[in-house]
């Protein structure tokens, strides 16, 4: 489909129930969703989509941004007539899905931030007064898998990610600060009580603290402890002992949950008071 300048891929398998839109990470593309396709098809309609310059899709590195991403989808949603949709916004795209939801709230029924991060701004640490020398691509790789997925995965999603190109990391990366830098704040701000929220955490990283997969089912992070003080109906589920790719780790368990999710958000009434789901 062709959006704003660039062909914007998508499949829309599933089912005619309410819409699920999954939206992978940055540096990735739709195939992340692959394992996890089959529980939310049964149910739902499910649309996957290539980030505009990820996988399948065209696009140029300078309009990279949150913003940009976030008005593709709401454009392919609106193409589909998918609205109001289930957004499910894995890593990066917890903010994509964010960003979305309060570009057009109209177009959105649920969100499902899949193991987000804040790595500038809110209750992260600050980088290190000293800089570190950066590790390869590959060791960055490594790290943001983590040490629990199975070697077909490993290997699957080590090559998706290293085949990006220079600019569109590079983009990635800038995205993501800019964004929480200068939206962040505003943008969960404005989703205090809107609509059904819910964190999917696994792991916790910020500049001056490396990716580690949670130990406990009871464990917080900073990014869920400033999820929860903004976003007062924000509900959480943690995984213990599993990587950055819990869909691909653990794709039953990730999908009963967005399925759960998407069942609340059919009878949810808008919150006006701050209260709980």
């Amino acid at each position: 489909m062709h959006i704003a300048g660039a062909d914007i891929f998508h499949d829309q398998p599933g089912t005619d129930g309410p819409a699920i839109v999954l939206v992978h990470g940055g540096m990735c593309d739709h195939h992340d969703w692959d394992r996890m396709l089959p529980s939310l098809a049964a149910k739902h309609t499910v649309v996957r989509l290539d980030l505009r310059g990820h996988g399948r899709s065209t696009g140029d590195a300078a309009d990279c941004t949150v913003e940009h991403w976030a008005a593709d989808v709401l454009a392919l949603i609106a193409a589909l007539g998918l609205a109001p949709a289930i957004l499910v916004g894995h890593s990066l795209a917890s903010r994509i899905v964010a960003e979305a939801a309060v570009q057009n709230p109209g177009a959105v029924a649920g969100l499902v931030l899949l193991d987000g991060s804040r790595g500038h701004g809110g209750k992260a640490a600050a980088p290190a007064s000293i800089p570190q020398p950066a590790p390869d691509l590959a060791a960055i790789i490594e790290l943001t898998i983590g040490p629990y997925a199975d070697a077909a995965a490993r290997k699957a999603i080590a090559a998706t990610m290293a085949s990006t190109s220079p600019a569109i990391m590079a983009a990635c990366v800038s995205a993501m600060r800019e964004w929480d830098l200068g939206r962040a704040d505003a943008v969960f701000a404005a989703l205090a009580g809107a609509l059904p929220v819910l964190a999917i955490q696994s792991t916790y990283h910020d500049p001056a603290t490396a990716r580690h997969s949670f130990e406990r089912s009871d464990q917080t992070s900073p990014y869920l402890d400033f999820l929860g003080e903004t976003v007062p109906q924000l509900e959480v589920a943690t995984f213990t002992r599993t990587g950055h790719f819990s869909m691909v780790e653990k794709p039953e368990a990730t999908a009963q949950l967005i399925v759960a999710l998407a069942s609340r958000a059919a009878s949810h009434q808008p919150i006006t008071d701050g209260g709980k789901i």
